[in-house]
């Protein structure tokens, strides 16, 4: 949003279109918001607070039906949800190394569709070790975007963290994920005074489970969970304010979880016993 709002300030138009209290988007919304100056539409893969995941191959075929380019945020499913840019019709797809891809932090990557490169200008224009014999950019990939040293220690890391996806599949990764995510919302949603968020079914939303407590801040529930029981949450506005207007928590925000691959059912049901613990005091 604050990419897409400093473009704003430069007179580009944007159009933000709303979700539901569950953090779910109905593509017939983005259909009707698309006009005759429209040139790209932005789109989460998966909410980083109601963890819900949008619906992106229906939206992309609208994109293409009507010509325009499609962009997606992978930061919180790249790994941890397969993801075919090809099949998607997906333009440009952009994510994060140090989440799901297991990779350090500083690492990401954007994926740019044939052809697009032609129509993108570099951000930061400098030396890439190619075509040193002229002084303008070069217009081929992938040295027309990534000027300067690479940071190659942490591509490397990150790299290790791909393969061992590769290795383990992403359908594996993704079904025990799941179960996690179903064995904790079973759990919490049998406690008294905790209200979770988001559309609260394992198969339609990532491992990321937020919560509020009944008399207790967020802030306040994580601080216990971490001197008394060494869990880590995220309690706040998780950097999305937006989100948080849209299901009603803003400014306090949320509690939020994220079991991931190398939680087990032990620490599901630790935490599960904790929040209890935390709800009843």
């Amino acid at each position: 949003m604050r990419s897409l709002r400093a473009i704003e300030e430069q007179g580009v138009e944007v159009t933000v279109i709303p979700c539901s209290p569950a953090g779910e988007l109905d593509p017939a919304d983005v259909e009707r918001s698309i006009n005759a100056n429209t040139r790209a539409i932005y789109i989460t893969h998966a909410s980083n607070v109601t963890e819900t995941i949008m619906p992106v191959t229906e939206i992309s075929m609208i994109a293409r039906e009507k010509g325009v380019i499609f962009c997606v945020d992978a930061a919180q499913t790249a790994g941890a949800i397969p993801i075919g840019v090809e099949d998607m019709a997906i333009d440009l797809l952009a994510f994060t190394g140090h989440k799901s891809l297991f990779g350090p932090q500083g690492t990401g990557g954007l994926y740019i569709a044939g052809g697009l490169e032609k129509e993108i200008t570099p951000i930061i224009m400098g030396g890439t070790g190619s075509r040193s014999e002229f002084e303008k950019q070069p217009d081929f990939l992938p040295d027309m975007y990534e000027s300067g040293t690479l940071n190659a220690i942490g591509i490397a890391g990150l790299g290790a963290g791909v393969r061992f996806i590769l290795d383990e599949g992403v359908d594996t990764i993704r079904d025990k994920e799941e179960r996690l995510t179903g064995m904790l919302l079973e759990g919490l949603s049998a406690i008294s005074g905790v209200t979770i968020y988001g559309c609260r079914d394992a198969k339609k939303q990532t491992t990321v489970v937020s919560l509020g407590i009944k008399d207790k801040s967020p802030a306040d529930g994580a601080l216990i969970l971490d001197e008394e029981f060494y869990i880590m949450s995220r309690p706040g506005l998780q950097c999305a304010p937006a989100a948080h207007r849209t299901i009603g928590t803003l400014p306090v925000g949320t509690l939020r979880l994220s079991p991931g691959y190398f939680s087990n059912d032990n620490e599901v049901r630790k935490v599960i016993d904790a929040i209890t613990d935390i709800a009843q005091r």
